[in-house]
């Protein structure tokens, strides 16, 4: 099966993308358990799309599915659903079982599996085991209490645009609430989170001093015994208050974005933080001047990326919305793509999510994070795929974008990703972008060579991204618009 990618293997088998077999796997569920097919759609959608995964033997031969069901984040606790085609030998079930079960302990914050179910057409194995309860925040709960309730979170939201918080907290004075934490982006996988700190704007500026940093201090101890290695939290850098008020935390300043936050009429600096277990307080940390542009100069007439834009080496950028336009064909472009990321040396997603290869949904064939949905395709001149750069996720109003390029296996050290990553910049400046981000990790060495080329390392978040076994570096690489160095102001 061509896309099938393997994501963990034992000794005998196999573990690795789902929907390739999404089709077998739901009718074991039905053969196995007597189910109908609205009641085996609704287990598949139970587990977790990174948490499921189909089983083959060495030579590719479908085997069955592994997956987590019936989680319950609060009392952290699921289930394992495991089915194959045929009786396996106990040794077998126990060698799946044991790599599947060693890969959800490195990546969950779930202390240990509440049962698990084992079933074929002869045989169901229930077992349960106790939990490890996890360690609440040491701290008096006159201080911190868990949860926040709805009114105080809709009153905040005036004020601050929140995510959707895990691990919430209510940061309490005198019995009343004055502020709220919480952790957001919380990738259980990658075991690194962003912390998250509002403060009641309604008691004035002075709120700040009745805050003691040794509560964000415990709470962040509380996040790394929740299996959270890396903390990040961001700040303004015309927030002098909460700037101090995180300088005397235990969390260090690694690097800034710059004009990565939007103030008012404003783009200013983005100032990072970030803590890990055991790590020391740096001494005599200096914050670099905050960088402040107005957003009306940054005002285009022009609003929209170009559909095309030629490279000037036998290459040339398209929109996915222009392909048709100028006849080529999507599913020639998609195979490609799909080649390139098979080929890709290292290539590591999350178990059981197939983030660059075909899914099977209402009949038809999409893309998960579709190709045909990034900013720019790269084709050659006889319209062969030959990789792609996008804007993952914007910042600050929308200007600031953070953006991702991937060059075909067999096309790179050519000089081709600096040409096309420059020609990015210069049309999204020309579109009124003030900077633009790149986060590249530490193993991806094309990568990295590429970015320190073209663009300026503002800092590094410590172990952040775990894979195979490893914890690594973030590297954040930033590019300036050179249009607005004028206009510019620091503080």
């Amino acid at each position: 099966m061509r896309n099938f990618i393997p994501k963990l293997q034992t000794e005998k088998y196999l573990i690795g993308s789902f929907d390739s077999f999404i089709d077998l796997s739901k009718k074991i569920i039905k053969d196995n358990s007597n189910l109908d097919d609205d009641r085996a759609d609704a287990i598949l959608k139970s587990m977790p799309t990174n948490l499921r995964a189909a089983i083959t033997d060495m030579n590719g031969n479908y085997i069955g599915y592994i997956g987590l069901f019936d989680i319950h984040a609060q009392d952290e606790t699921a289930s394992i659903r495991f089915e194959v085609m045929e009786e396996l030998t106990e040794e077998s079930q126990e060698e799946i079982l044991a790599e599947y079960k060693k890969y959800l302990k490195e990546s969950l914050n779930i202390k240990e599996i509440h049962e698990f179910i084992y079933k074929s057409k002869t045989e169901t194995n229930h077992q349960k085991k106790e939990i490890i309860p996890s360690t609440n925040i040491v701290i008096p709960k006159s201080l911190l209490k868990p949860g926040i309730k709805p009114d105080i979170l809709e009153r905040y939201q005036e004020d601050y645009q929140i995510p959707k918080l895990q691990l919430p907290y209510s940061i309490m004075s005198h019995d009343k609430v004055i502020g709220i934490i919480g952790l957001s982006n919380v990738l259980w996988s990658n075991k690194r989170a962003n912390l998250n700190i509002y403060i009641d704007k309604r008691l004035g500026s002075d709120i700040i001093n009745e805050l003691a940093s040794f509560l964000i201090d415990d709470y962040i101890q509380f996040a790394h015994r929740s299996n959270i290695h890396n903390v990040m939290t961001s700040i303004n850098g015309s927030d002098k208050d909460m700037l101090e008020l995180i300088n005397n935390t235990s969390m260090n300043y690694f690097g800034e974005i710059p004009y990565g936050k939007i103030n008012g009429e404003n783009l200013e600096s983005n100032m990072m933080f970030q803590h890990l277990p055991n790590m020391k307080k740096e001494n005599g940390i200096i914050l670099p001047d905050n960088k402040i542009v107005t957003l009306s100069s940054l005002e285009r007439d022009r609003k929209n990326l170009n559909d095309e834009i030629d490279l000037g080496n036998g290459y040339r950028l398209i929109r996915p919305n222009a392909l048709e336009k100028s006849n080529i064909d999507s599913n020639k472009i998609i195979d490609g793509h799909i080649k390139a990321m098979q080929e890709r040396e290292g290539f590591t997603i999350p178990l059981g999510e197939d983030k660059y290869f075909l899914q099977k949904g209402n009949g038809n064939y999409g893309i998960s994070k579709a190709v045909m949905n990034y900013s720019y395709i790269i084709i050659d001149e006889k319209n062969n795929y030959a990789g792609y750069i996008n804007i993952l996720r914007e910042n600050a109003g929308g200007k600031n974008a953070e953006i991702e390029i991937g060059i075909a296996p067999k096309l790179q050290h050519r000089g081709l990703g600096t040409s096309v990553i420059n020609k990015f910049y210069d049309e999204l400046f020309s579109i009124g972008y003030a900077s633009v981000t790149s986060a590249v990790f530490e193993f991806n060495n094309p990568s990295l060579k590429l970015h320190e080329k073209v663009a300026e390392l503002n800092g590094i978040r410590l172990e952040s991204y775990y894979i195979n076994g490893k914890l690594w570096d973030m590297n954040f690489y930033s590019k300036v618009n050179s249009s607005i160095e004028n206009n510019k102001k620091h503080l």
